[in-house]
């Protein structure tokens, strides 16, 4: 990093800005399909987004724990560019890791345009040294990795992001010599707010925490008729999330939904302090400074940082069941607070040269660490065996004669039906629905292994399935993988993105 006064940088934005988002563009883009590995959620996710690409069911899954503007809005996308045709699929592994690279690449470029809204955001806020290290930090933290994953979290980010930037944009002053214009001005961004947040909240529910926050920008941001403000802002807020409830009481499943929603609220206990002690030891840079960040907002009242964590944090304790992803709408506050308690000690110092030196000499020495474990992770090959496992499982399908059921992770049940226009029930490792055949295939991977472990419901099912099955095939990854130590930073995101060794393809006939 450069050294360089804030006076330079002020009349130099689009060069600050350009900076971080070559980064981001960079680091985002690097071995897209090859880490991190494919989470089952992903393969959950596309399963229903290529459903609803080829207009045949919005619920394929038989579950509604998620609303559906993720899956629209990525259908839409995809049809828009001609996936699955463009990419020709056959069957060999490049090609099938090609349907999982296009959705991380759009992924990829949500992470960009995040970079771009957290650096307006900020530089509205609070300036644009506060901005430029924000951003920088926002970009180069390893635990970023998350971002690349095709989840609901990642397609909401950039929604709420816009939400909140438009309130920043509101005129408190209005134009004596043209208010109505004005006031339609703003009363525009008001209610594209509301819309953003509506659709946020319609792609994933926890982010109705961050109500709180943009209600607050609304009320301070507005001159006068703050409450009128509010009302006109909350309507898109409320109706667009409800066609979710609306659309399962059409086809009558509501008493469906309720139990789906439900059931997110009373599964076993995954507390959000296991998941934060994660975070500690995935990115421990990036975590302490975020909450030191949240801490120094406390001391010096800064509602936005506060309303834009604290929410949210007490929502995901409530729930008690909190994945690392769920934690993705905190990593843009959590840059933000890191780099305003960055700059604000600094300030604190007498001397005006070390004062506007030191904060850009601290970011270069966080952002070189930084990048240092971002590349030592996104160099490594975690899913070449899921591409071949998919191969030979498709080959296997093709000569199967009669009604089967593939029992196995969400990451191999699309491809062969959507794709290749195979046809086969599907159980997933979550269910314990008795199976509709009376023959099956079972994909025994390492998740699979833990499942039938346990000593619950799911467990005894897929055990007892499991006993009934003979090994058809063992896919093993060709050469041997490098051993990394997963005790040792920056491998311990390995624990959470693991490089699987072998997979077997069983049935029961």
């Amino acid at each position: 990093m450069v050294n360089l006064k804030t006076k330079y940088f002020g009349k130099n934005t689009l060069l600050l800005l350009f900076i971080p988002l070559i980064l981001s563009a960079f680091i985002n883009t690097w071995n897209l399909t090859g880490f991190p590995s494919l989470h089952v959620d992903e393969g959950y996710y596309m399963w229903k987004t290529i459903s609803t690409l080829q207009i045949q069911d919005l619920q394929p899954t038989d579950s509604y724990f998620a609303p559906y503007f993720g899956q629209i809005f990525m259908a839409s996308i995809l049809g828009l560019i001609g996936y699955p045709d463009t990419l020709n699929p056959n069957l060999d592994a490049s090609s099938i890791e090609s349907l999982y690279l296009i959705p991380r690449l759009i992924m990829s470029i949500f992470a960009i345009l995040d970079t771009f809204l957290i650096f307006k955001i900020t530089e509205k806020r609070y300036g644009v040294k506060v901005a430029f290290i924000a951003t920088v930090l926002f970009v180069v933290m390893p635990y970023g990795w998350l971002l690349k994953r095709i989840f609901l979290e990642t397609i909401q980010l950039p929604l709420l992001l816009t939400s909140v930037l438009l309130l920043l944009y509101l005129k408190k002053d209005i134009d004596i010599t043209k208010p109505h214009r004005s006031e339609i001005k703003n009363i525009t961004f008001i209610l594209f707010s509301g819309t953003f947040l509506g659709l946020a909240i319609f792609t994933k529910i926890p982010v109705v925490a961050m109500i709180p926050l943009i209600g607050y920008l609304v009320f301070t941001n507005s001159n006068n008729n703050r409450f009128k403000n509010l009302a006109i802002w909350f309507i898109p807020v409320i109706l667009i999330p409800l066609i979710w409830p609306v659309h399962a009481y059409s086809i009558g499943e509501f008493d469906k939904w309720i139990e789906d929603v439900l059931y997110q609220t009373q599964r076993e206990s995954k507390p959000l302090i296991n998941t934060l002690t994660t975070y500690f030891e995935n990115d421990p840079v990036m975590f302490l400074l975020g909450f030191a960040g949240i801490v120094y907002a406390v001391i010096k009242r800064d509602y936005f940082i506060l309303l834009f964590s604290i929410p949210f944090l007490l929502f995901l304790y409530w729930i008690d069941y909190v994945s690392a992803f769920h934690l993705i709408p905190l990593f843009p506050i959590f840059a933000i607070a890191g780099s305003k308690v960055i700059v604000e000690l600094f300030n604190l110092l007498p001397n005006l040269k070390i004062r506007n030196s030191l904060p850009y000499i601290t970011l270069s020495v966080i952002a070189i660490f930084c990048l240092i474990s971002v590349f030592l992770l996104i160099s490594i090959d975690t899913n070449s065996l899921i591409f071949q496992t998919q191969v030979e499982l498709i080959h296997y399908l093709q000569k199967t004669n009669g009604s089967v059921t593939l029992v196995g992770s969400a990451l191999y049940l699309w491809i062969p039906h959507y794709i290749f226009d195979l046809y086969y029930n599907t159980t997933s490792y979550d269910s314990t629905k008795p199976l509709q055949t009376n023959k099956f295939i079972l994909i025994d991977d390492p998740r699979y292994q833990k499942i039938i472990k346990e000593k619950t419901p799911r467990g005894i099912f897929h055990n007892e399935l499991f006993s009934q099955t003979k090994l058809v095939e063992t896919v093993k990854l060709q050469p041997p993988v490098k051993k990394y130590n997963i005790s040792v930073y920056p491998y311990t995101n390995l624990r959470q993105s693991s490089i699987t060794k072998n997979i077997e393809i069983r049935s029961n006939y």
